[in-house]
């Protein structure tokens, strides 16, 4: 395996290996008994290697120095919470055609939306949050924006900054989507579900995302939280968190309850199937904890 491969995350091209003083008929030998295999183009790795987007960012360098691994790829490159299409994604500066798994993009990139990554670029994890916001699914889009919000890698302001500087860019509309997610502070697409179910509903008096410790003593944060009525609101997301995360919630929940909390919790059943039960059931528990109804 050429030398270069090292500095490459493993992957090497045709070039590099004859450079290394290999043959083209030992190259094809290699390849067809199993020894290399081909990731894109003319960019190979060791049989038998894990592929992932480290991998894929050195790939598309080698077929296309000029590439910029974007949107999906980059995404998984920086380890976002995006699913993997099974392409390699690049924006380039001059027109051509898609290229095995290699998918074409052409948007402006500046200096700062682009970081090194072995002989490759990707853009930078800012850069790909907001273009993945942009251009994923409603769902998906949402399930990032509350990754981004419970790490605190964007916010809601720098969305909209980027927005208003780019007035005409595709997918503003789910930008400033987003830019409501971050400044309501969801964490998970069905906390913004509930959220909506509030306002809707005109039911005024909460929090999100409040901490708990210095009004009731106890190491926790509600999803949503009515102070006036000490009622906390937890939402189950979509996703099962395994019997670590429904000990703790349980822990949690009985210590708020012996400190004088009403805890209600919902799932994500709950809020799609059933909103109204849902709403009839905050408002019953208001009225009976002696909150003014919005």
């Amino acid at each position: 395996m050429p030398s270069a491969a090292s500095a490459q995350a493993g992957v090497f091209s045709v070039d590099q290996a004859k450079a290394a003083g290999l043959t083209r008929h030992q190259v094809d030998q290699r390849l067809r008994n199993g020894t290399w295999t081909r990731i894109v183009g003319r960019a190979l790795i060791r049989s038998g290697v894990s592929v992932g987007p480290v991998q894929h960012v050195q790939a598309a360098a080698l077929c296309w120095p000029d590439a910029v691994v974007c949107l999906g790829t980059a995404a998984r490159f920086h380890r976002l919470p995006v699913s993997d299409d099974g392409l390699i994604h690049v924006n380039v500066p001059s027109p051509r055609q898609h290229r095995g798994i290699l998918r074409v993009h052409a948007y402006p990139l500046l200096g700062d939306d682009v970081v090194r990554a072995g002989a490759g670029r990707v853009t930078s994890r800012e850069r790909t949050i907001l273009d993945c916001v942009g251009r994923l699914d409603p769902l998906e889009a949402s399930t990032l924006v509350a990754w981004a919000i419970s790490r605190r890698s964007v916010d809601a302001d720098l969305v909209a900054e980027w927005v208003g500087k780019h007035p005409r860019a595709w997918g503003n509309v789910r930008r400033r989507t987003a830019v409501e997610q971050l400044a309501s502070r969801a964490a998970s697409p069905a906390e913004q579900l509930l959220h909506d179910l509030l306002r809707g509903a005109g039911i005024v008096g909460w929090t999100a995302g409040a901490s708990l410790f210095a009004e009731v003593g106890v190491a926790a944060s509600a999803d949503v939280w009515f102070p006036d009525a000490r009622l906390v609101i937890e939402v189950d997301g979509r996703a099962f968190h395994g019997a670590d995360r429904f000990q703790a919630d349980r822990t949690r929940q009985n210590q708020l309850v012996a400190a004088g909390c009403t805890v209600l919790r919902y799932t994500w059943d709950d809020l799609t199937r059933r909103p109204t039960e849902v709403v009839h059931q905050i408002r019953a528990n208001l009225t009976r904890l002696g909150q003014r109804l919005g």
